[in-house]
């Protein structure tokens, strides 16, 4: 954080180095609090079926298992879309991608 100004003079660039390294700074500290994890979880599955996407889902979280430094989750069968030979891999990629894209 103490470097971004002299780099940002140096390579005249044209951005908020600081405020850049300060947002990342926080993101990455926040994706330590599984706590923070967890509730993110829920609301991304919430979104989705509120979206009337209810074949994207996160798994299910178990609260009385999860702290601060764990995050357990239920288990979910499946199969990687990389690895499937299905017909519908195409239209489940579309679902993915709205799925991302509306987040």
């Amino acid at each position: 954080r103490s470097l971004a100004p002299m780099y940002q003079k140096s390579k005249e660039i044209n951005t908020d180095l600081v405020g850049l390294v300060d947002a990342w700074g926080e993101g990455f500290v926040n994706e330590l609090d599984y706590r923070k994890e967890a509730k993110a979880t829920k609301e991304f599955s919430k979104a989705m079926e509120e979206r009337q996407l209810r074949s994207v889902f996160a798994p299910e979280v178990v609260e009385e298992l999860s702290s601060m430094h764990v995050l357990t989750t239920k288990w979910v069968d499946g199969e990687r879309l990389s690895d499937s030979d299905a017909d519908d891999v195409p239209r489940l990629c579309g679902v993915a991608l709205n799925a991302y894209l509306t987040m």
